[in-house]
């Protein structure tokens, strides 16, 4: 098993430059101790954060400045919404910010996002035809990529002529990719194609059925050993003890809790996992118990995550959630420092299942 981290912003108002400030460290912690990715929410103003939270919707810019800081650790948005801007755009930005990254450590992740209409509609976009779009605008950045003459496009959504998309990739004709999907439809193109599933919080089983789909779609398209494409994103904070870790985490857990009922995540979270939560009254105690936030011990920390690990089928890469207002710098940090320490050396030889043969 690999670890990252998934840094997923949510801080409370203070200035959105702090707040980037306080991501980049969590990112160069994450490079010395030898984590080997991370992935960064894009997240999109909404009416319930004005004034009260941080937000960042362009995170490459963050990724740019964050490898001029960093010597190894590969990024990737998490998720950039494809459907919400032209393509040419998009294939333009990632192409250039693979050339500032460098290395190869640029990682083009794409998705839906949260599904909300209002992102659509305040770009003049439908929602409802948002999945189609998406798949149109992955072709399209795929062609720009690729090109090396003008072309021009005439899809249902986009329409451009003699199309000049510069600068190239480093590697050429792409980038490595990754994508976060709901849709099964997603799922198993990105088996067929070979990019990284990011997941989340799923309970195991929902999260099996999920690599289930996208390793069938693999091994139908010759591609072996597809679930260490998987990587699986946890909420994490190892610290003395889980009442200590209750404690450390419950101002800033209730302060987020009362933004995500309002958007809506939480009803999302419930029908996906089938669970029964009162949207408006869900406590950090409640999604401990639950298994949605872990925290606890390395000790505790480490079997809870080789349960969900073995429960899940397996996964390739582990992503501990960061960029959260938890505690205090020092006890953040101290956390990511005690997960590599002492965590990851008892699921480091966690290798998911493999396939034995091509499939006929």
């Amino acid at each position: 098993m690999e670890f990252g981290i998934w840094s997923n912003g949510f801080r409370p108002h203070t200035s959105a430059a702090e707040t980037y400030d306080e991501d980049l460290r969590e990112i160069v912690l994450a490079d010395e101790l030898g984590f080997k990715v991370a992935f960064i929410s894009d997240h999109h103003g909404e009416q319930v954060y004005v004034d009260k939270v941080d937000t960042l919707p362009v995170s490459e810019l963050l990724m740019c400045k964050a490898a001029g800081l960093t010597r190894q650790i590969k990024m990737g948005a998490a998720v950039k919404v494809i459907h919400l801007q032209h393509p040419l755009d998009v294939a333009i930005q990632a192409a250039t910010t693979d050339h500032v990254i460098g290395d190869g450590r640029f990682i083009f992740g794409f998705g839906s996002g949260f599904p909300s209409p209002a992102f659509s509609l305040e770009r003049g976009l439908s929602f409802e035809d948002r999945q189609e779009r998406q798949q149109e605008s992955l072709e399209f950045i795929l062609k720009c990529w690729a090109s090396r003459a003008p072309f021009d496009w005439d899809g249902r959504h986009w329409k451009a002529k003699g199309v000049v998309a510069t600068p190239s990739p480093v590697n050429g004709g792409t980038i490595p990719i990754a994508t976060a999907t709901e849709t099964e439809p997603m799922i198993r193109l990105a088996g067929e194609r070979g990019y990284t599933l990011l997941t989340a919080h799923e309970l195991p089983q929902h999260l099996k059925r999920k690599t289930d789909i996208y390793r069938a779609a693999a091994l139908a398209s010759g591609r072996k050993d597809s679930l260490r494409n998987v990587a699986n994103a946890r909420f994490i904070y190892v610290t003395d003890s889980r009442a200590k870790g209750i404690d450390d985490l419950k101002p800033a857990v209730t302060f987020e809790l009362q933004f995500q009922a309002a958007r809506g995540l939480l009803k999302l979270v419930n029908r996906v996992n089938n669970w029964d939560l009162d949207e408006n009254n869900v406590t950090l105690e409640q999604l401990v118990d639950i298994g949605w936030y872990i925290i606890g011990t390395p000790d505790e920390v480490a079997d809870r995550l080789a349960k969900i690990y073995k429960d899940s089928g397996g996964f390739g890469t582990l992503l501990m959630i960061t960029g959260k207002a938890w505690a205090d710098r020092e006890r953040r940090l101290r956390s990511m420092r005690l997960f590599m320490e002492y965590v990851a050396p008892q699921l480091r030889h966690l290798e998911p299942p493999g396939d034995k043969a091509e499939a006929a």
